[in-house]
């Protein structure tokens, strides 16, 4: 128990240090490198924070803001589980809608989406949109129930609800021009 209190004591101490990076739009390097997968800080801006010592979870309640190296997610709360165990991470967004904008770190392309539901698994760096889920790459568009985007294969899977469909819209030659 007294290294959950040390994690979250040191994530409440770094804490400040990463919303003034964000503020700044730099990014340092955190003290503790267990607490971020991949060694990526991961900047939270909130109206309210909410702490669970014994659950492991972080609650960030009211224009909550995260980026992530060229990941920005924005909603109305957003839980953070297994801040410390970077095999499990996981950061839950709500809201009407979430809004996601990915950075293509190859080729600087920008992606965006939307739900009413965002999970961002971290040590997978996937993004799984859920509850009228979209997709915008330039003019290239998903619409589905589901979208499960991975950012580092750069592949994505469209699941449709009940009695629906998946729709899209792809340009080819953007497609072509993506993958440069």
């Amino acid at each position: 128990m007294s290294s959950l209190k040390q994690v979250v004591c040191s994530l409440i101490l770094l804490l400040p240090i990463s919303l003034s990076s964000f503020a700044n739009g730099q990014t340092k390097q955190p003290a503790d490198p267990k607490m971020f997968a991949d060694n990526k800080p991961i900047a939270i801006d909130a109206d309210n924070q909410q702490i669970d010592i014994e659950n492991n979870t972080i609650t960030f309640i009211g224009n909550v803001v995260i980026v992530q190296e060229g990941l920005t997610i924005k909603a109305d709360k957003v839980v953070v589980t297994e801040m410390q165990n970077t095999e499990k991470q996981k950061i839950t967004a709500y809201g009407n809608p979430v809004n996601y904008k990915q950075i293509l770190p190859k080729n600087n392309k920008i992606v965006t989406g939307q739900s009413s539901q965002v999970i961002y698994n971290v040590k997978q760096n996937n993004i799984v949109l859920q509850g009228n889920a979209e997709l915008f790459q330039q003019d290239n568009h998903i619409v589905s129930e589901m979208i499960i985007y991975d950012v580092k294969k750069q592949q994505i899977f469209a699941q449709p609800g009940k009695n629906r469909r998946v729709k899209s819209t792809i340009i080819p030659n953007q497609v072509k021009e993506m993958s440069k």
